[in-house]
């Protein structure tokens, strides 16, 4: 179970991040939203659920700025969809959404239920049923 989160803690915990060599990228293609990597987690928040009802809809993103390159989220994916990449890969990324694969996944669809610092980046790229873009 992770720490509570505070101000002082999510600073300390992205200045220690910035120094992690690889990030966990999910595969929203097969994440089916179980959220066993969130429990699995020891940083809170660093992995947040979102969609909706409908498993096709449903999934989790990564906060590359709290993800520390643990590991632990890959090993208890019972679904084998997270893997490790480097940190330069992912740069300039706010989630794991940004630098998603594939972006044809339904889970695109709901990007409007998201908040403003991980949907903006999302709607920059063009992504989202809400722009009248198609997803799939």
């Amino acid at each position: 179970m992770a720490a509570p989160m505070n101000p002082a803690r999510r600073a300390a915990l992205v200045k220690g991040a910035a120094k992690a060599k690889t990030k966990a990228r999910i595969d929203l293609a097969a994440c089916t939203g179980c959220e066993v990597c969130i429990s699995a987690c020891p940083v809170e928040s660093c992995i947040e659920p979102f969609g909706g009802d409908d498993i096709s809809t449903r999934g989790v993103y990564v906060n590359y700025d709290l993800c520390i390159g643990c590991q632990k989220c890959v090993k208890d994916c019972p679904w084998d969809t997270i893997k490790m990449v480097p940190t330069d890969s992912v740069a300039g990324h706010t989630t794991s959404l940004e630098s998603a694969q594939v972006h044809t996944s339904p889970i695109f669809e709901h990007i409007g239920s998201l908040e403003e610092r991980v949907r903006k980046p999302l709607e920059e790229k063009g992504l989202g049923r809400e722009l009248g873009v198609p997803v799939r």
